[in-house]
């Protein structure tokens, strides 16, 4: 994508010292927030929020793409970010809207469980958190599967069931009673994002905290942001991938030159319709953007591998930012919405 000029002047600076601490971040030394309090010093965590505010979803895409390319686990953090900033700015009249300056500033930090909604809209199966009206307030009981950025004081927002065919999205903190975090399993890679399950018992959300009631029409708003950031996400890794294979086709792994010709062509495509839809992403019809983040996620990992291959031993010793980028590629058909969800929902447009 030729954007981002707009982020330039801080990001290379930012890139350089993200790049620095990847490895004891991999390693589980340090955690993403410290990079997300840099990128908030530099007021870059609200871009483009909400939709395409300002035409600047493009800078937030090139950012994503940039800090992916150095260290996944802080561009997964910086998404997951950035998508809850999406949803509080989509809910103007919520009393939520008040965390928002702590949140762009990166001194709270963001935590996105909206899987269960794009898997409640789609029809794969209802949002599994229920919840009853008390008054003027919910009372939600449940499980969150799965979330990301459950550190401390994280500000939460997910969808709840309200019963029949109603659905609400609330945001609550992570220090609500009753809200339970439970022990982060070990990671292939991403540890660092404070990634587990969590499971909420009587918490109570007052009514200034629901931030809409219409699931469907939620949704529609957000998804496109959402699958472009994490097509970022893709597009970061795969192109690192590329670059660090590119000096290796020499000699005996000249074999490889056509492959990696080909997955760069593919990239390059990629980043054309990413950047297309990122400026204009109302327009973007929703098969084709589950079809970008779907091709995002196996050119990550068709990449990864060829520098894998490329790199001989590095690609087998863990430490090495090719070891790391290979186990970072193999998370793409697992986050959601996943390989699985992706090819079935397709299946619906064939």
């Amino acid at each position: 994508m030729s954007t981002g000029q707009a982020v330039a002047p801080a990001l290379e600076t930012l890139r350089e010292e993200i790049a620095a601490a990847a490895p004891r971040v991999d390693r589980g030394e340090c955690d993403t927030r410290s990079a997300l309090r840099r990128l908030g010093e530099h007021d870059l965590l609200a871009l483009g929020a909400p939709g395409n505010r300002d035409g600047r979803l493009p800078e937030a895409a090139h950012l994503v793409e940039q800090i992916a390319a150095c260290c996944l686990s802080s561009a997964f953090s910086l998404w997951a970010h950035r998508m809850t900033i999406e949803y509080l700015q989509l809910a103007p009249h919520s009393q939520a809207g008040a965390l928002l300056p702590e949140l762009r500033a990166g001194r709270l930090i963001g935590c996105t469980a909206m899987a269960p909604a794009l898997r409640d809209v789609s029809g794969v199966e209802e949002v599994p958190v229920r919840a009853r009206r008390d008054g003027g307030e919910l009372v939600l009981d449940g499980p969150i599967r799965w979330a990301s950025n459950l550190f401390p004081e994280a500000v939460i927002v997910l969808p709840v069931h309200l019963g029949g065919r109603d659905r609400a999205v609330v945001c609550l903190r992570a220090t609500d009673e009753g809200v339970r975090i439970h022990q982060p399993p070990r990671l292939l890679a991403l540890g660092a994002t404070a990634s587990s399950s969590v499971t909420l018992t009587g918490v109570r959300v007052p009514r200034g905290n629901v931030l809409s009631e219409d699931l469907p029409g939620f949704v529609a708003a957000f998804r496109p942001t959402f699958l472009v950031l994490q097509t970022a996400l893709c597009t970061g890794l795969a192109g690192a991938s590329l670059e660090a294979a590119q000096p290796r086709l020499t000699g005996l792994n000249a074999v490889f030159a056509d492959e990696a010709a080909t997955l760069r062509a593919r990239l390059e495509e990629l980043r054309r319709r990413l950047g297309a839809h990122a400026a204009d992403p109302a327009a973007a019809a929703v098969a084709d953007l589950l079809r970008m983040r779907l091709e995002g996620a196996r050119l990550a990992g068709e990449a990864a591998r060829l520098e894998a291959a490329l790199h001989g031993g590095a690609g087998y010793a863990v430490g090495t930012p090719t070891n790391r980028r290979l186990r970072e590629a193999a998370f793409f058909p697992a986050q959601s919405p996943t390989e699985g969800q992706l090819r079935w929902e397709l299946s619906k447009y064939a």
